[in-house]
């Protein structure tokens, strides 16, 4: 497990349609696998390696980041923010960020608001201007992304790592090393490793990554959190240190329940832990990847990590290990009959 390689990714700068520095991360590691690439329109990066069987599975996960936009630029040289993707309001206050401007410089400043009844209000970031021609002569203008200015680092305690943008750069985390490890095994079925695009912003890229190479079953990888870290019962099936989650419900997914045995059957022979979760709230690319053209069965998993869409995110790298050796053996034993299983309602 290269760990260099989710440094880079956690440190990449990539909200929604702004995922350049992430594809260049993810080209960069992986440049030298026999893989054929292409992207979709929308700027989703699609890995394909074929194999013995015209059948194929996409296992996906998203680029993008939750963060900011800059939406305008006051008189005062305050940079005022939109929130782009779910951002917890309390992790819009006085936090390091960094403006990426359309040239590639990176500008630090401290974000900050109004904060009444939980919601912020009159989001700005202050990088110690005092007039809009300062912010305006660093090449800052409306719609430059903004993200969290965090350094992804191992903390004292064994196998933890923290850092941002963990959601969803995990996933592209294990499809990079999934691919690093299958690139010479021949396989029995077609596989595409699909980083998707513009995910927290309404599930975009995997409709669209899912209609570029029309694959007959899909796979998603994700991460969650529990809601608080005071609770580490059996209601917790979100604890870091305690294996991958197989996830049986959320509110744009009802995932097919082969596919849901079959994740099941294989992590017990490969004696990996599975926590099992659903989600009253919230949703993955499985949301969109399940509804394209003729229906595509789909199941979610899930990596998880503390403090989610905030400047740091936990995870524990026994958790990431354990998934991709799961996503390992999902591919090497997907047979033709395994396939009938998902897809045969008759």
């Amino acid at each position: 497990m290269n760990i260099e390689f989710l440094k880079n990714l956690s440190n990449a700068d990539g909200i929604a349609s702004n995922e350049k520095e992430v594809r260049q991360t993810i080209l960069a590691e992986l440049a030298e696998l026999p893989y054929e690439k292409r992207t979709d329109g929308l700027g989703s990066l699609i890995f394909t390696k074929k194999g013995k069987s015209p059948k194929s599975i996409m296992i996906c996960g998203h680029m993008d980041e939750v963060g900011f936009m800059v939406r305008s630029i006051s008189n005062l040289g305050l940079i005022h923010l939109m929130v782009v993707g779910g951002v917890k309001p309390i992790a819009q206050h006085l936090q390091k960020i960094r403006i990426t401007t359309f040239d590639g410089r990176k500008i630090s400043g401290v974000i900050n608001g109004e904060y009444r009844d939980g919601k912020t209000e009159n989001l700005y970031c202050d990088i110690g201007a005092t007039t809009a021609e300062e912010v305006a002569d660093l090449g800052i203008e409306v719609g430059n992304m903004a993200c969290y200015a965090t350094d992804f680092e191992e903390f004292a305690v064994k196998d933890i790592y923290a850092g941002k943008a963990l959601d969803d750069r995990l996933a592209c985390f294990v499809m990079g090393e999934l691919m690093k490890k299958l690139a010479q095994t021949e396989l029995p079925l077609t596989v595409h490793f699909a980083n998707t695009s513009s995910e927290e912003v309404g599930i975009r890229g995997a409709k669209t990554a899912v209609q570029t190479v029309n694959p007959d079953i899909v796979f998603v990888i994700d991460v969650a959190t529990f809601s608080t870290e005071f609770v580490r019962d059996h209601t917790n099936q979100r604890q870091i240190g305690k294996g991958p989650i197989l996830t049986h419900f959320d509110r744009t997914l009802a995932p097919n329940l082969e596919m849901v045995h079959y994740v099941k059957e294989t992590a017990k022979k490969q004696n990996i832990p599975l926590q099992l979760d659903m989600f009253n709230t919230g949703g993955t690319d499985g949301g969109e990847a399940h509804k394209v053209n003729e229906g595509k069965p789909t199941v979610v998993t899930i990596l998880p990590v503390r403090y989610g869409h905030c400047a740091y995110s936990i995870v524990n790298k026994q958790d990431v290990q354990q998934m991709i050796d799961l996503y390992e053996g999902l591919i090497k034993n997907f047979t033709e009959e395994m396939y009938h299983r998902m897809v045969d309602f008759i």
